[in-house]
């Protein structure tokens, strides 16, 4: 085997150890973490869907005045 192949192999195996070892250097285990991010994609998803039904709400109302 090649060097750099072992190198980076190496590397790929060590990440995820290294991820989680960090995350939890910043005060905050893995699982606070996961829900961090979990209410983040929660407010990304209402904050992109709700435009949209206000949107709609609205094309129904004029919709229904105009008939």
């Amino acid at each position: 085997m090649s060097q750099p192949f072992e190198i980076t192999t190496e590397s790929v195996k060590a990440t995820p150890p290294a991820v989680v070892s960090m995350m939890h250097v910043g005060g905050m285990t893995p699982a606070d973490w996961v829900t961090v991010l979990t209410l983040l994609y929660l407010a990304l998803q209402i904050g992109l869907l709700v435009p949209r039904y206000i949107t709609r709400l609205r094309e129904y109302w004029e919709n229904r005045r105009g008939s």
